[in-house]
């Protein structure tokens, strides 16, 4: 019998989880919490603060974002222990917040800090993934996919279908939302659905419809 030995983590993902998502989003949260709780012990200042939150907090989940859907209590819980260690005094956690995590994360010409909203930067993720899933019909990763998921359509008609992986569910939100939020360059028009799909500036998809 043929044996395998488990490679463990590439960037924080296990290299096979099961369906389990536990395993995976707890060790993204441990690797956040005991970074700040090893910069609680020192004096920083927000600045020092504002740069490990963005160099190094908000990019521990960055790979895993990029293949799962996070869910979005776990993104709050994330969100909610950073704004606590943003807005802590001298190691005191119990701190007045005096701007909610929303307004920090807008950029600082409207009054943020720049700080990335992680289930947009999640779904932004995805929606990269999806594009180049679309666009790269040769590599490995998609041919498997393909072979798995949507052997006789393209990636636009694909369906979850029966017993779906974490990845491929997630895949599909991102391509779902770049369907919604895209828009055509038109160029030959041959692949293009008139009034199904987004290609004129400003105006939505099923905004006119033809005559019945």
């Amino acid at each position: 019998m043929a044996s395998w030995e488990d490679p463990g983590r590439y960037l924080g993902l296990l290299a096979r989880w099961g369906r389990s998502k536990n395993r995976v989003l707890e060790w993204i949260k441990e690797k956040i919490f005991d970074k700040m709780q090893g910069w609680k012990e020192k004096l920083l200042n927000q600045a020092g603060k504002e740069i490990l939150i963005k160099a190094v907090i908000q990019a521990i989940p960055a790979f895993a974002m990029n293949v799962i859907k996070l869910p979005k209590s776990f993104c709050k819980e994330i969100e909610a222990a950073t704004a606590r260690f943003w807005w802590a005094n001298n190691g005191k956690e119990k701190s007045i917040h005096w701007k909610s995590w929303k307004n920090l994360t807008k950029c600082k010409t409207n009054g943020g800090l720049g700080f990335k909203d992680l289930e947009c930067q999640n779904i932004a993720h995805l929606a990269k993934q999806a594009w180049r899933l679309l666009k790269e019909e040769e590599t490995i990763w998609e041919k498997i996919l393909k072979a798995i998921y949507y052997p006789n359509c393209s990636l636009w008609e694909a369906r979850e279908g029966r017993n779906a992986s974490w990845i491929w569910k997630s895949l599909l939100e991102g391509r779902d939302f770049f369907r919604r939020k895209g828009r055509w360059s038109i160029g030959s028009g041959t692949e293009i659905d008139i009034w199904e799909d987004n290609w004129v500036a400003g105006i939505g998809r099923n905004t006119y419809q033809p005559d019945k």
